[in-house]
């Protein structure tokens, strides 16, 4: 079993607005894409599992986070936070 896993106080340093919503976001569509077409970015993986290794490249900058609309970004997560609130 491998020990290293992506800390997350520094994952989230380098997702935009500090969000823990858009960083797994972020993953779970890198993951996607990796479980389709099965397209590695060339670096020596540490973790096996698709969902490890999104996290893995976004670690090591391999992938950066970018928000096309910060501002409407931001209205969005408001809205899903108020639907969840009972």
């Amino acid at each position: 079993m491998n020990e290293f896993y992506p800390p997350n106080d520094e994952l989230l340093e380098k997702t935009p607005l500090k969000s823990r919503f858009i960083l797994i976001n972020a993953a779970a569509a890198r993951t996607k894409k990796i479980m389709e077409n099965r397209i590695l970015i060339p670096i020596n993986y540490k973790l096996n599992k698709p969902h490890e290794r999104a996290l893995e490249e976004i670690y090591n900058d391999r992938i950066k986070i970018i928000l096309e609309k910060e501002d409407n970004k931001e209205n969005i997560l408001n809205l899903i936070a108020e639907q969840y609130i009972p």
